[in-house]
Parts: structure tokens; sequence; C-alpha cells
């Protein structure tokens, strides 16, 4: 990119917005946007923070530098916020109100988006040192966040791994897995968007157990919502690691989003009201 005008051009058609659609969230006409992208003016130093949290990057990141003036965790709540993937109520979310924050991981729509969440998930892999041989997605949406996140192991890494994903519904041959044959003493790594209760992850981990005798080297979701069945005093993972001898990892937690609002990391009309 030669300048913020071409940077800004590129996050507007990855996101997949119109100048028209940019200039009504940023409060400017689209003439002003057009001259950016054309190189014909830049945009006030005021508007620059909001242009940068819209398009889920860092001012650095805007201008052209890699930084990393925030950390993976920052970057990804801020990322899922500006994706429409997290909404927090500000008076809700006093004391980790549970109602306050919510996380839908159905929202995201383009190819840049789910190149963008494999990146967090190969990122947080790497971070901790999480050894493995085969990478295992669950259905529905655990699907596209692993095969995103293998294809971002690869290209960001040189990590080559097996790969493969759960059907829900066995086919006509009656095959629950797409992909890797799963083998005897394989370690895997279960990639799924959220866990509550544990109780739909332990009945697919019964099933992928029933393919091999698999070891789970671990699970990793975007969230964990430290559900509790009634009368229970653990959570979900807590549950699920007890039994498996594994390790849930969640790339965020509430504690985290609490810490970045505290933080100023999200910032403007983010927040519901």
């Amino acid at each position: 990119m030669n300048s913020i005008g071409d940077k800004i051009k590129l996050l507007r058609k990855l996101k997949g917005v119109t100048q028209e659609e940019l200039s009504d969230v940023l409060h400017i006409s689209f003439q002003a946007i057009s001259k950016w992208e054309n190189g014909l003016a830049q945009p006030d130093i005021s508007i620059i923070p909001v242009i940068a949290n819209y398009f889920g990057v860092t001012i650095d990141e805007l201008f052209g530098f890699k930084l990393n003036s925030l950390s993976n965790k920052e970057r990804f709540i801020q990322f899922m916020v500006n994706n429409g993937m997290l909404k927090i109520n500000m008076e809700q979310s006093i004391g980790h109100n549970e109602e306050g924050i919510r996380i839908n991981t159905e929202k995201f729509e383009t190819n840049s988006q789910i190149c963008k969440i494999g990146g967090f998930f190969a990122d947080f892999i790497r971070e901790n040192n999480i050894e493995f041989d085969t990478i295992v997605g669950l259905a529905y949406h655990g699907i596209a966040f692993s095969s995103a996140a293998s294809i971002a192991l690869f290209n960001k890494y040189g990590i080559t791994a097996n790969y493969c994903y759960d059907r829900l519904v066995p086919d006509s041959r009656q095959r629950i897995i797409c992909g890797h044959t799963l083998e005897d003493g394989e370690r895997i790594v279960i990639i799924d968007d959220l866990i509550f209760s544990g109780k739909s992850l332990y009945e697919r981990i019964e099933r992928l157990k029933k393919l091999a005798d698999i070891e789970i080297a671990a699970i990793i979701v975007i969230a964990d919502f430290m559900s509790k069945s009634k009368d229970d005093l653990k959570t979900g993972s807590q549950r699920i690691e007890e039994m498996y001898k594994t390790k849930v990892y969640s790339i965020v937690t509430k504690e985290d989003i609490s810490k970045a609002i505290k933080n100023d990391i999200i910032v403007g009309n983010e927040y519901i009201r």
C-alpha cells in the first residue's frame, strides 16, 4: 500500500461496504472518501481512530506499520466488536454480568473475516505451544474455524498437520468424519466456537473415541461461558478437562472483555446503549 487512502480502499472492499456506506458510518460525504482513495486528500487526524476501529485494525496498521501495539486478545476483542460478533451493554456488563456480554459466532460473512478468525486461532496455538497431530473441527461453526486455522498454521508458520471435521448426521456410508481418518494414539486439537455446560462437547468426543483411541491434546474455543449444570460446582469446561485429562482453552474470557472496556480498547458507538 502506497498511502492511507490505498489501505482504506482495500479494507473497505474486504469488508464489503461501499463508499456511501462507509460515509454513513463516519458521518462525512462519500466524495471525501473517494478523494482519500484516489490520493487527492487525506482524512483528518481526528477521524483516524474511528476508521481504524471500524475496520478492526490498529492505527499503526492503517498507516501500513505493524507494531503490534495491542495484544492478540485485545485485537481479537476489537475484531469481534467491529464485525458484529460481540455486543456489549455498558450498564449490564458491570461486574461481568452475563446478560451484558453477547457473542454471536454466526456473524461472519466474508472470506476476510474467516481468514482473520483462523489467524487468531493459529496464533493462539503457537503462543501456547500446543503439540498435536491432527486438527478436528466440530460441526457446524467449528468446521469453518478449524479449516481457517489449519490454513493459517501452514501459511503463517509452515506447520503441516492432519485435518478432519465431524458430521452431525452420518453420510450414506455411515461416516461421521470427513478428511483425515483418525488413528490410535493421535493427539488431536478440537476447535469449536463456544462452550457452555460441556454436554454436547462430551457427546461429540465420545463419538470420535469410538473411531480410534485418540488423545485430546487440547480444546480451543472462542469463549468459555463457564456454565454449570444444576447442583454442580464445576463448569462444563472443568468437567471436560477432568474426564479427558486435557486443557480447554478460550481465546478470550469475560474478564478479558471487561479489561478491554476499562482500557478503552473498545470505544465509541461499538457498545449497545
